[in-house]
Parts: structure tokens; sequence; C-alpha cells
């Protein structure tokens, strides 16, 4: 499988089960965004800064 097929894969599955376990995610996402925080970090990809500090998707707007 290509770097890229896997990575449209993975995300389809990633999408599949969020949508299984909370149907309305996406909609609530894509709501206008007004985070409350602003996070400057770092380009580390395996620091992703809403799992670090415990905030959903929309919740930080993140600057790396």
């Amino acid at each position: 499988m290509s770097q890229l097929k896997h990575l449209i894969e993975s995300n389809r599955a990633w999408s599949e089960k969020v949508r299984a376990e909370d149907p309305g995610f996406f909609e609530r996402l894509s709501d206008q965004q007004a985070p409350k925080y602003f996070w400057i970090g770092c380009s580390d990809s395996r620091v992703p800064a809403n799992q670090v500090t415990g905030l959903a998707p929309g919740e930080v707007f993140v600057h790396r």
C-alpha cells in the first residue's frame, strides 16, 4: 500500500470511529471556531497540543 493510500485509509478509519462514538462530532466541529486558548508550540508532531492540554479539537488554536 502506498504511503498516501495508507494515510487516506487511516483517516477514513479514524473518521468512522469518531462518528460511531459521537455522531454529532463533525457537525459541532464545523461551527465557527472561537477557541479560548492560543497555543504556541513546537513543530514536533508527537506533541499534539489538544491532547497534552486535555482539550478537545476546536478548544485551542495552535500555532507551530
